[in-house]
C-alpha cells in the first residue's frame, strides 16, 4: 500500500528532484512499481535504492524503465541482489540511455558475465562519467576496463572544447587578415594599387584559400575610393609590415 501512494506521488510530482529509498527493504516487486512510476517522470534527476534486496527482475525493470527516462543523471543501486541476469539488462540500458551521467553498483552479484556485457555496453556509451562496480565476483582485469571507458567518457568534453577552440581559431584566421589588410589602407589613406596588391597576397599567404572575393573585391573598392599617390615597394612592405606588427 504505501508503495502504490508512493507511486502515485511519483507520477504526478514535477518539482521532488532527489528520491532517496535507501535501507527501506524493497524488494522486486516494489522495484518493479518504482520503475513503472519513473517511466512518466520529468523531474526526479537523482535516485538512491542502496541497502535493499533487488534481484533481477527489479533490476530488468529498472533497466526498461532508463531506456525511456530521459531525466535520471544520477542512478545508485549499490548493495543489492544483482547478478548477472540484472547486469545484462542494464547494460543493454547503457547503450540507448544517453542522460544518465553517475551509476552506482557498487557491491552487487555480478560476475565475469555481467562484467563483459558492461563492458561492451561502454565502448556505445558516450555519457557515462562515473560508474562505480567493485562487485567481488568480478575480475580486476575486468573492472580496469571498465574504468579505463569511463575515464575515456571523462576526457572527452575536453577533447570536444580542444576541436571547437582550433575550429573557432581556423575560422578567425581570415577575419584577422582581413583586418589587416584593412587596418593597413587607414594607416595610409591614398594607397595605390600597388598597396592593395600586397596586402591581398599577404592575407592570402596568412589564410589559403579562406579570403573570399567578396572580401577581395570589398579591399580593392576601399582603396579605389581613395587618391592615388605613388609610393615605393620597399614604402608599401613597411607599411604592411607594421600594420601586422600592430594586429
Amino acid at each position: 500500500a504505501e508503495c502504490a501512494k508512493l507511486a502515485k506521488i511519483i507520477e504526478s510530482t514535477n518539482t521532488l528532484k532527489t528520491l532517496n529509498l535507501r535501507r527501506t527493504s524493497m524488494r522486486d516487486a516494489e522495484a518493479e512499481v518504482l520503475a513503472k512510476a519513473l517511466t512518466s517522470n520529468a523531474s526526479i534527476t537523482v535516485l538512491f535504492i542502496d541497502y535493499n534486496n533487488i534481484g533481477p527482475a527489479g533490476a530488468s525493470a529498472l533497466a526498461e524503465m532508463l531506456k525511456i527516462n530521459a531525466t535520471l543523471k544520477t542512478f545508485s543501486i549499490q548493495r543489492n541482489y544483482i547478478s548477472n541476469i540484472g547486469a545484462t539488462a542494464l547494460a543493454e540500458m547503457l547503450k540507448i540511455n544517453v542522460t544518465l551521467v553517475e551509476f552506482n553498483i557498487y557491491d552487487n552479484m555480478i560476475g565475469e558475465v555481467g562484467g563483459t556485457a558492461l563492458v561492451d555496453a561502454l565502448i556505445v556509451n558516450s555519457s557515462l562519467t562515473f560508474f562505480s562496480v567493485g562487485c567481488k565476483q568480478m575480475s580486476d582485469a575486468t573492472k580496469a576496463k571498465i574504468d579505463a571507458l569511463v575515464e575515456h567518457n571523462r576526457e572527452r568534453p575536453a577533447e570536444a572544447a580542444a576541436r571547437a577552440k582550433a575550429e573557432r581559431y581556423r575560422r578567425a584566421v581570415p577575419f584577422a587578415a582581413l583586418r589587416t589588410a584593412r587596418r593597413t589602407l587607414l594607416l595610409w589613406p591614398s594607397a595605390p594599387a600597388l598597396v592593395v596588391d600586397t596586402i591581398i597576397v599577404q592575407a592570402d599567404a596568412r589564410c589559403g584559400d579562406e579570403l573570399s572575393t567578396a572580401q577581395r573585391h570589398a579591399l580593392i573598392v576601399m582603396a579605389r575610393q581613395r587618391p592615388v599617390q605613388p609610393r615605393t615597394h620597399a614604402a608599401v612592405l613597411q607599411v604592411v609590415q607594421h600594420a601586422s606588427a600592430a594586429q
